[in-house]
């Protein structure tokens, strides 16, 4: 897993709860080097799933919830490290069909070995759909990252998580507010 997201993580949890508690976190997972991560390394994912279930833990939050406010940190710091990226579309549904196709494709020539999760957008029934799967099981930081996507377009719509979602495959639909939504 790449290294910047451990580096947000680390500093999601330093502005949350404080340093002392992400001191606790890095010491109660025993992460090597005393979690000195770079933004360009290469960690194990299971290091990101232990940091969040200890955080979870010793904050007695739920770990789902923490993932998916860490998935709307994680956007808007994508917006202060990668506007040239965001500024190339023109809408949250832009972005995200571009997502498999260009986003990760991307990530992988510039981090040979990056193996991003899947990301699968089409226009269905019930609204415009998002499908992810991935071997992480981090669905719910990127339903974090697709709402906060939705905010930072100024998009007026909302994402519900579709039943059956997994944390390792799960589905989102987005659709538009109506007049009568108060939403």
């Amino acid at each position: 897993m790449k290294g910047v997201i451990f580096v947000e993580l680390m500093n999601f949890m330093d502005e949350q709860f404080g340093g002392e508690f992400t001191e606790r976190v890095v010491d109660e997972v025993a992460l090597p080097n005393n979690a000195a991560f770079t933004s360009v390394g290469n960690y194990p994912s299971v290091q990101a799933a232990d940091m969040v279930a200890t955080a979870a833990r010793l904050a007695d939050a739920d770990a789902a919830d923490l993932c998916e406010r860490f998935g709307l940190y994680l956007f808007q710091r994508f917006e202060v490290r990668f506007p040239h990226l965001l500024t190339r579309y023109q809408s949250a549904r832009e972005l995200l069909d571009h997502v498999q196709s260009h986003i990760h494709e991307e990530v992988k020539v510039i981090y040979p070995g990056a193996t991003p999760p899947e990301v699968v957008t089409h226009e269905g029934p019930e609204g415009y759909v998002v499908i992810y799967r991935s071997h992480r099981a981090f669905a719910h930081i990127a339903y974090g990252l697709v709402q906060q996507c939705i905010t930072f377009y100024g998009d007026n719509s909302t994402v519900h998580w579709c039943e059956g979602g997994t944390a390792h495959a799960a589905r989102f639909i987005i659709k538009p507010h109506s007049e009568s939504d108060p939403s």
